[in-house]
């Protein structure tokens, strides 16, 4: 039998041949066109890898950047209520482990046992503390010690700290007409079923059942960035069993705002309150303390006021602008020179409807103010102050809640102690809040990424993808990775800033 092979497939391979050739030359045509030489991998091309930070330097440049050494000056300086002779660890390394049990939202003094056992741990809170202990405390050493201490130690250290960022202007940009906006709510901590303390809020229900709580009145610094910073606490509590009648939000604020007055006498503040407020008290405190307030009016709370604003503001159609944003239009309005009492008050609305149906309304809201509202300034009134209040329950309380925080979560039985527990949460949300609304992580990827690289530098949000993310991201890096040199290299040497919104 011979070896030649048959005709057609004598074809069929030579056309083969030619189809291969021609491709070959084909793709060298293109990439001299192109510029390029030499042989590519097949395949999809690589895309470039991300920068790889250490992602615990945020916590440390955050703290060295805003307020340098003043927290651990000003921790040196906190009256420790106990035996020095007899103590391991100093109220620095103590406060610092607090504040991280926070930070890395571990929900608990028993999970913070276990994060807190690696070398690198001792490490970083050594660093961070400024202190030179050979272990880490234990979390019930911890709370031993807040037990004892007094409870206006740790919140003078959350007021200083604010006073700090207010003196570097890290703030002026959240100020609606050079005021700082301040935001003030009450809120439940804790419910039990047994009388907790002699200091519960007590509550008969329609079953005739009864519960004991804890509440607080909240002062926050909020603003369009997202901040939500307390700046005054003042719990809601009865002074004892014994009452005639007990402690409310409106009896708190009333203590609350002699100690707002003492804390920043000289201070601009626009109050944004909730319609509790609107009364004729709350009017006399701001006017004799020199305050702004924007607060909600419903008509059921100054019904003669309202029904007023109402009926002038169809005597003066001009008093109107619109503004439309995305499939949203916002008409807002004003009436000028509304006398209640003593007080020549202004009411501004504003209502929000589709773009594409009109008659659907979204919101309808109303608030009372001693800001004259004119074409130039109700949209500020509105956006940069009224709706600012939401702050405080989203970026605050709800936040503090429901991510991580654990606020209604009792850290210590002992009064001192969870009002300790309180006022630490409120700093290390404060830190929490620097990092997260920053540039500083893409000023990170700026210093670590080489120069050859590619990859596009990412927001913190891009970066870790979700917020949760990057809180465990953040504790896992303190645990195993000590701090870079990156945190001596930009001290000093950053510029950090904050996105509008």
């Amino acid at each position: 039998m011979g070896t030649r092979k048959q005709k057609t497939a004598e074809t069929a391979e030579r056309n083969i041949g030619l189809q291969r050739a021609d491709t070959k030359a084909v793709c060298k045509n293109q990439k001299s066109k192109k510029g390029k030489l030499g042989n590519t991998k097949p395949g999809r091309k690589q895309k470039p890898k991300p920068v790889d930070i250490n992602d615990s330097d945020q916590i440390k440049i955050t703290v060295e950047h805003f307020f340098e050494n003043r927290i651990n000056e000003l921790l040196l300086k906190i009256a420790d209520p106990r035996k020095n002779d007899m103590c391991t660890y100093s109220a620095n390394h103590l406060i610092w482990l607090g504040l991280l049990m926070f930070i890395f939202r571990l929900k608990s003094r028993n999970q913070l046992l276990k994060e807190r056992e690696t070398d690198i741990f001792l490490a970083n809170l050594l660093s961070l503390s400024g202190t030179d202990e050979g272990t880490v405390a234990h979390p019930d050493t911890m709370n031993y010690f807040f037990e004892l201490l007094p409870v206006r130690e740790i919140e003078s250290l959350k007021i200083q700290l604010v006073k700090e960022l207010i003196r570097k202007r890290v703030l002026d940009s959240t100020r609606l007409f050079g005021s700082l906006c301040i935001a003030v709510d009450a809120t439940g901590l804790f419910t039990f079923k047994t009388r907790h303390c002699s200091n519960c809020l007590v509550t008969e229900h329609n079953d005739k059942t009864t519960t004991y709580s804890h509440k607080m009145l909240e002062a926050k610094l909020v603003s369009e960035n997202g901040f939500a910073f307390s700046v005054c606490s003042e719990s809601i509590e009865n002074v004892d069993e014994k009452y005639i009648k007990q402690d409310c939000e409106l009896k708190a604020f009333y203590r609350m705002e002699k100690t707002l007055k003492i804390l920043f006498p000289r201070t601009p503040i626009t109050l944004l309150l909730d319609g509790i407020y609107a009364c004729e008290e709350v009017f006399n405190i701001c006017k004799k303390n020199g305050w702004d307030f924007i607060i909600v009016l419903k008509s059921d709370r100054i019904p003669t006021l309202y029904r007023d604003s109402v009926n002038k503001i169809k005597k003066y159609p001009n008093n109107k602008l619109t503004v439309e944003s995305g499939n949203e239009t916002e008409t807002i309005s004003w009436v000028q020179d509304l006398q209640y009492r003593n007080h020549k008050l202004h009411a501004v609305f504003s209502r929000k409807t589709e773009l594409s149906n009109p008659d659907e309304k979204l919101t309808d809201d109303l608030w009372i103010t001693n800001i004259r509202p004119k074409a130039n300034n109700a949209e500020k009134i509105v956006k940069k102050g009224g709706r600012q209040r939401w702050k405080i329950e989203n970026q605050g309380f709800k936040e503090q809640k429901c991510d991580g925080y654990e606020l209604e979560h009792l850290y210590g039985e002992n009064t001192n102690a969870w009002k300790n527990y309180y006022q630490l949460l409120q700093i290390a949300h404060m830190i929490s809040q620097l990092i997260i609304h920053s540039d500083l992580c893409r000023r990170l990827q700026e210093h670590t990424a080489p120069k050859s690289s590619l990859f596009p530098l990412k927001s913190l949000k891009e970066y870790y993808g979700t917020i949760r993310n990057f809180v465990k991201r953040l504790c896992e890096s303190f645990r195993n990775e000590a701090f870079s040199h990156l945190t001596s290299k930009l001290k000093g040497n950053i510029q950090i800033r904050f996105s509008p919104g």
